[in-house]
């Protein structure tokens, strides 16, 4: 051994060695740069490290041989002269044998080479027929059998388990969602041809109705797919079915040995689909697994797959989707996705904010194990929800969208993101980008409130009678919707009426309840508040209101002040602040409406003392956007009611800068305030027309209820005082209609506009 590594130093192989493994590096780096950003087929990766692994003998026993003849031809000793040698005939230099002229650096150099040209040629004839769809290699959009984008059914996997052919198959939807080449037919989709197939709503989609589906809807291709035993493993089998006669256009098998590799042999599965069907080699080979994407837990992702079955059927804001998801997170505690969906569901019921907060930093923590794009959708729901970051959780979304342009999730939010900043003609072809892939109840809901704020009220209606077509089993939300449309759009008679034929169409209690809920807000406009009181007497545990008592009686107080009852209001809401605080956590507490609401009835000093225990249990770091953008308002009300205008003015502008849609409800009524306070009256009377007509979609007719006719009333009243009777009579006119049916109570400053508007009409003529 002594002599071997002697031997080793003495003819330098250990130089020879470290170059050709530094050199071997560079290559297989080369081929991954080219792998990542130009595609590759899985196979050259591993053809290039066996042929360097082949060139290692090689590279070695021609040092060897070479660096040996080096050493003998050095080593030799000089010719001796005649006189020396005498009769002695002198050393003759060594022989080069045949090895010598065989394993040379020239040959070494010329066979490398020639080996990686071929593994050159076979890629590039491999990618060529690839591309031009020319035999075994060829893709299905390469020979015109689908083309790129073809909508594509994935039917339910075959099992003797049924539940483990719900987890395949759910796992599988979720890796070839991924696809930019394929497009899988939604399962909400599949809810109308289903109907129309007149099916049960829950019926399976096996291969036979997928293929039936097919046909009927007009879908390019189905996957169908088997699940066999192989003792204690699985096999996996799917084809790709097609064309006139509903021939395998390709088929596909990949093994599991045990449980724990059949997600692996899932990932296997997608991408020799994905491949297959044409994806770029680049996309299918970049693509993250499914443990990297959700979870390793088989259990966990089938209750997500469930739960988002049921978020994107029932619109009734997720509770049911909720309890999967949190299930979910007990399979896998570190399933970051669910901890993200979880913090979705509660928002958008708007209950246990603390869980919520919880929840998505816990998935903001484990965002790492994401796709880049889920990362992104992780950060920007956390930026919104928890930070209040609504500049950084805009550009989240807009990442999202740089590298998964058809991302839902993110095309949805990020359209509503636009919609709150005034940024609507950017939101909508978003989402009608999202709806062109899957049709889902929030998409539509969404979709018709940003046509709203486009003006084109028409088209925002029409969008709920697409959406009802398309997804008849929200119908009952999607109503409920279009009537808060119709109030926002200030088509009162129009809402009156369809709030009549919801009652009549859904008898359910919970639909009775929202019913009231939405009836009580139309009463409330109207002045008849006595109405509005009982209505929501009824709705009082309507989803609206469940967890948030202290919200109830906000809607309640704003009706006392538009009375002129602001006592009233105060005391509205201290007992509700007083019987609901300790059964509520300081997140649920909803401080910001109700505090506004406090300071308008003029309970200043209560507002001051509640206001202090807001900021200490609840930090600005813990503020989602809605509440700090509350908060704002309730600093700049807080500042104009201690006396300093001009600083609350400032406050004002600040706010409506930060999101000119919905921040300048308030920041309108706020600065007509001071402009009031300051004798302006040019001034109130811009801010109470742009409170009118600046006033978000999706928000009027909650700011509404107590503020509409009160701000019409004192409009004709200024404009009257200012000499501007024209303008004054057009007022005092919405103001007398829209309270025509108020309350007696009100009566008396209805009749008193009235009466104004009379006199100004006959004085001109």
């Amino acid at each position: 051994m002594k002599n071997v590594i002697r031997e080793i130093h003495r003819r330098s192989l250990w130089q020879v060695l470290g170059i050709y493994l530094a050199v071997s590096w560079m290559v297989l780096q080369v081929v991954d740069v080219i792998g990542n950003n130009f595609g590759l087929p899985a196979w050259v990766a591993p053809a290039a490290l066996v042929l360097l692994l082949l060139g290692l003998p090689v590279v070695i026993a021609t040092a060897f041989v070479q660096h040996g003849l080096m050493i003998r031809e050095r080593g030799a000793p000089p010719a001796p002269s005649r006189e020396e040698v005498g009769e002695v005939e002198p050393l003759a230099a060594p022989n080069r044998t045949g090895r010598h002229k065989l394993l040379t650096w020239r040959n070494a150099l010329v066979g490398g080479g020639v080996a990686f040209a071929v593994l050159a040629m076979l890629t590039g004839g491999y990618l060529l027929m690839r591309a031009s769809g020319i035999g075994p290699a060829g893709t299905l959009v390469a020979r015109g059998v689908l083309e790129k984008g073809a909508q594509i059914l994935l039917a339910e996997f075959e099992s003797t388990d049924p539940d483990l052919a719900d987890v395949v198959t759910g796992a599988l939807r979720i890796d070839l969602a991924q696809s930019p080449t394929i497009r899988l037919v939604s399962r909400s989709t599949l809810a109308g041809g289903l109907q129309r197939m007149q099916r049960e709503e829950g019926t399976a989609i096996t291969s036979q109705v997928a293929r039936e589906l097919a046909v009927r809807e007009g879908y390019d291709a189905i996957i169908e797919g088997e699940i066999g035993n192989a003792g204690s493993g699985y096999v996996l089998t799917a084809n790709i079915v097609g064309g006139e006669s509903w021939e395998p256009l390709a088929g596909f098998r990949v093994t599991a040995r045990s449980d724990d590799d059949l997600i692996d042999a899932i990932e296997e599965l997608s991408r020799d689909i994905r491949d297959k069907a044409g994806e770029s080699l680049r996309s299918v080979q970049g693509a993250p697994g499914l443990r990297q994407v959700s979870t390793s837990s088989l259990e966990a992702l089938r209750l997500y797959s469930q739960a988002e079955d049921d978020e994107n059927r029932a619109g009734d804001g997720g509770a049911r989707a909720l309890e999967l998801y949190e299930q979910a997170v007990a399979v896998d505690p570190e399933f970051a996705m669910a901890y993200r969906k979880i913090g979705v569901a509660l928002g958008n019921l708007g209950i246990r904010r603390d869980e919520q907060i919880a929840a998505l930093r816990r998935a903001f923590d484990l965002r790492e194990r994401l796709t880049p794009a889920e990362r992104h959708l992780a950060e920007a729901y956390y930026y919104a929800a928890v930070t209040g970051d609504r500049a950084a959780s805009i550009r989240a979304y807009e990442r999202v969208l740089e590298t998964a342009p058809d991302d839902r999730a993110a095309l949805n939010n990020l359209a509503v993101a636009y919609l709150d900043v005034g940024r609507e003609a950017e939101g909508e072809p978003l989402l009608e980008h999202a709806l062109s892939l899957e049709g889902f109840t929030v998409g539509y809901n969404n979709l018709a409130w940003t046509r709203l704020a486009l003006g084109d009220r028409d088209a925002a209606l029409a969008t709920y009678d697409e959406a009802t077509e398309r997804l008849p089993e929200a119908a009952a939300f999607l109503e409920y919707n279009r009537i808060l449309l119709a109030l926002d759009a200030t088509e009162y008679d129009l809402a009156a009426d369809l709030g009549a034929a919801y009652a009549e169409r859904f008898r359910s209690r919970e639909a009775a309840q929202w019913n009231a809920v939405e009836m009580g807000m139309l009463d409330g406009v109207r002045g008849r508040h006595e109405a509005a009181g009982a209505r929501w007497d009824e709705a009082e545990g309507a989803a609206l209101f469940e967890g948030h008592p202290m919200r109830l009686a906000r809607h309640r107080a704003s009706l006392a002040i538009a009375r002129g009852d602001s006592a009233g209001a105060v005391r509205e809401l201290l007992d509700a602040y007083r019987i609901r605080r300790d059964s509520l956590t300081a997140q649920d507490r909803v401080y910001g409406e109700w505090l506004t609401t406090l300071i308008e009835a003029g309970g200043v000093r209560d507002a001051e003392r509640i206001y202090g225990e807001w900021l200490e249990q609840v930090p600005d770091t813990l503020l989602g956007i809605g509440e700090a953008d509350r908060r704002r308002a309730v600093v700049a009300r807080l500042t104009f009611a201690r006396g300093d205008s001009e600083e609350a003015a400032r406050l004002w502008e600040i706010h409506g800068r930060e999101c000119p849609s919905v921040c300048w409800v308030e920041a309108s009524l706020g600065l007509a305030d001071i402009y009031e306070a300051r004798g302006d009256v040019e001034a109130a009377i811009e801010a109470y027309e742009q409170f009118l007509t600046r006033t978000p979609a999706n928000y009027r007719y909650y700011v509404d209820i107590g503020r509409r006719g009160p701000v019409l009333e004192r409009l004709g009243q200024l404009l009257d005082r200012d000499g501007d009777h024209e303008r004054a009579a057009g007022y005092y006119r919405q103001f007398v209609d829209l309270w025509s049916e108020a309350d007696e109570a009100l009566q008396p400053r209805v009749r008193a506009a009235q009466a104004r508007l009379e006199e100004i009409v006959s004085s001109r003529g």
